[in-house]
């Protein structure tokens, strides 16, 4: 269920535990979840709020390699995410 994703992402993102949430996703995607625009965009979020920008930048381009269509939003979070990881340039 989508539901619990977005929570456990956006419990793992606050609690700024990048090593944590980004074994949560890789496992995630392992076990076939389906990558979508809505998991791509809070997990990006979730990376922004522990600093982890190269987790973020990662997530952007494993879902667009997925053929997913991104939006405003998911490239807004990935920039966010670099802006704050003092990595805008990326």
């Amino acid at each position: 269920d989508d539901r619990i994703v977005f929570f456990l992402l956006s419990k793992l993102g606050t609690s700024k535990r990048p090593i944590q949430f980004a074994t949560l996703l890789a496992s995630l995607w392992h076990h076939r979840l389906e990558q979508n625009v809505h998991i791509a965009s809070v997990a990006i979020t979730s990376c922004r709020k522990c600093c982890a920008w190269g987790t973020a930048l990662h997530i952007l381009v494993e879902t667009a390699s997925a053929r997913v269509e991104l939006d405003i939003i998911t490239y807004s979070s990935a920039v966010s995410a670099c802006e704050k990881g003092g990595k805008w340039d990326q």
